[in-house]
């Protein structure tokens, strides 16, 4: 059966995954033949992702009391304590820096692992670096889209669930479906001109790692003028 990429999609889960993924390749990367330096920069990307995302939820903290703040002096309510402004917040001194691509360097990388001779199921299992099978639920996914008119555009609305983005193809009279977009953000506006009275057709399929998954939504159209 195929397996999923063995990343995680968010970057919190990624962060989680690149720690455990640095203590377990550490263990056996010198029986793999990889030198003290591959296991440096391993830990060295680990602490600074790590570092990096804390800093982001440390600053958007800030922002947040910091607008609040600003929010309460600005409308009031009249009477209401305002309290001290709030201090800039403390943060921690950076790790090593490291080269941008943490992920494409470690991809890279798990690829050397898995084709060394030495390389087993189990240490791929130990190290978070194969997949899970895909499940029927993977394959069964289907958009269903909706169309409607907004500002004299056609909108596809859709939800993401469990993908990353929608592919999307249309026929706007042709008789034969052209490449439309891949959206990331629901919902997707359609751009192109109305011209003439017609009916425009679309159908879409969900994407997952950059690769189409599931079945092709079921054809919606539209009267546009």
């Amino acid at each position: 059966m195929a397996k999923d990429y063995f990343l995680p999609r968010t970057d919190m889960d990624r962060a989680v995954w690149l720690t455990n993924f640095a203590n377990k390749f550490a263990a056996v990367a010198a029986g793999l033949g990889f030198i003290p330096a591959d296991v440096t920069s391993v830990n060295n990307d680990a602490a600074m992702f790590t570092y990096l995302l804390n800093q982001v939820e440390t600053y958007t903290t800030a922002k947040e009391l910091r607008v609040n703040y600003k929010n309460l002096i600005k409308n009031g309510p009249l009477g209401s304590p305002g309290g001290a402004a709030p201090v800039a917040p403390t943060v921690p001194a950076a790790p090593t820096l490291v080269a941008p691509g943490i992920f494409p360097r470690i991809g890279q990388l798990v690829q050397r692992i898995k084709n060394n001779p030495n390389y087993t199921e189990a240490m791929g299992h130990d190290m978070g670096i194969i997949g899970s099978e895909q499940s029927n639920l993977r394959v069964e996914m289907k958009p269903v889209l909706k169309l409607v008119m907004k500002g004299g555009q056609v909108e596809v609305q859709w939800t993401k669930g469990d993908a990353d983005a929608l592919m999307i193809e249309t026929d706007k009279g042709s008789g034969s479906w052209q490449f439309l977009a891949i959206d990331t953000v629901p919902h997707y506006p359609d751009t192109t001109t109305i011209t003439t009275p017609s009916v425009w057709k679309y159908r879409a399929m969900y994407m997952v790692n950059d690769e189409r998954v599931g079945q092709w939504s079921d054809v919606a159209s539209i009267t546009v003028s």
